[in-house]
């Protein structure tokens, strides 16, 4: 038989435990953010079932994205000081945009935190953000179609706007 040590909880559990949530804010994320952000985005990868990359190279990506505000955005929402949700969204151009869109590349928030609107703050601060930088449209592909919760996270998403566009497909190189 054997035994697994209790996880211990994260800080973001602890600031949830006290029963009702705790006042939280969205922000664009500063360099300070950086190592949040990545494990942030480690654990959302985690919870979709993928093998994330080396954190560091994860964490000179995000340092890239935010120091280029011409690449894109980086959102955070945080109670008491603590990161509860990450939102990456890069800027793209396409033809059949004409012209420059936003793709959610990253959308976590805590499981403890789930449920509270913070979401879609996310979504409208990014919302605001493409708006500010002349961008019109938000693109998002859905998780894979095992992932236990794809309804929920696509029902999420057609509560905040968004329509069908049809799976997305890739290839690594």
């Amino acid at each position: 038989m054997s035994t697994t040590k209790p996880r211990e909880p994260t800080r973001a559990e602890d600031v949830a435990a006290g029963g009702a949530p705790a006042s939280w804010s969205v922000r664009s994320a500063s360099g300070a953010d950086v190592a949040a952000v990545a494990a942030a985005v480690t654990d959302l990868l985690v919870e979709l079932g993928a093998a994330p990359p080396d954190r560091s190279a994860m964490q000179a990506t995000a340092r890239d994205l935010l120091e280029d505000r011409d690449a894109g955005a980086v959102l955070v929402a945080e109670a008491a000081g603590t990161l509860v949700g990450v939102l990456a969204a890069s800027w793209q151009t396409a033809i059949h945009a004409a012209g420059r869109y936003a793709l959610i590349q990253d959308l976590w928030v805590h499981p403890a935190w789930r449920s509270n609107a913070i979401g879609a703050a996310l979504l409208a601060a990014l919302f605001e953000r493409a708006r500010d930088a002349g961008i019109t449209r938000v693109e998002v592909g859905l998780p894979r179609e095992g992932f236990a919760s794809l309804q929920a996270t696509e029902s999420f998403y057609r509560r905040n706007g968004f329509a069908s566009l049809g799976p997305r497909m890739r290839r690594v190189l």
